[in-house]
């Protein structure tokens, strides 16, 4: 029940969102990946059945990034404020959806390689390798797709996606490696703490 109470709540965040983007195009191009990996997801816990926490994650780390495609990840309206506060000179939600990408999506990933009888630390290293793949892919993704659908003079494409940072590609990045990392030693932990109360 609570499972299916999160993908309502889902579908619901979905089609408010879904109504009058800030960029219709954008919104479309972020929403293909909600559109492949979504069904995926429901497959996979079928196969596996994910812990309530898991799905819980997916299901807000998927939210935070319908946000990022109703708003754009540039002009996010509700981290403008908090930018703004911190006085910092650019919007960092960005950032955050990728770092919430590691410590978020790590876990999931472990749990399908682990149920399949995979070995607890061969399992968290196939978790990190891909998500550090798939971080690294996206950005590749993101350039191909600025190289093919954006028609103004490029500096103003990559700024549009760089928000006139050189190094935003490999911060996103890194901040995704540094997220699982953290996900990972918090997940050793909390298994610890686990197995000894059962003992």
């Amino acid at each position: 029940m609570f499972k299916k109470s999160l993908v309502v709540i889902f579908f619901l965040f979905w089609i408010v969102l879904a109504i009058n983007p800030v960029d219709p195009g954008t919104w479309a191009l972020e929403n293909i990946l909600v559109a492949a990996v979504f069904p995926v997801v429901l497959w996979l816990d079928r196969q596996y059945s994910f812990n309530n926490l898991t799905f819980l994650s997916l299901t807000i780390y998927v939210i935070l990034h319908l946000f990022g495609a109703h708003m754009t990840y540039n002009e996010m309206g509700y981290f403008t404020l908090i930018s703004e506060w911190f006085g910092w000179e650019r919007n960092y939600y960005d950032h955050l959806v990728h770092f919430l990408f590691g410590l978020m999506v790590f876990v999931p990933y472990f749990e399908i390689f682990y149920h399949q009888g995979i070995s607890r630390k061969l399992s968290y290293l196939l978790a990190f390798l891909f998500i550090t793949g798939i971080g690294a892919w996206y950005e590749i993704l993101e350039w191909i797709t600025m190289v093919v659908f954006c028609k103004q003079p490029e500096e103003i494409c990559s700024e549009a996606i760089t928000q006139g940072d050189m190094w935003d590609v490999q911060k996103d990045m890194a901040y995704a490696i540094i997220a699982s990392v953290l996900a990972l030693l918090l997940h050793i932990l909390w298994g610890d703490k686990s197995r000894t109360k059962q003992n």
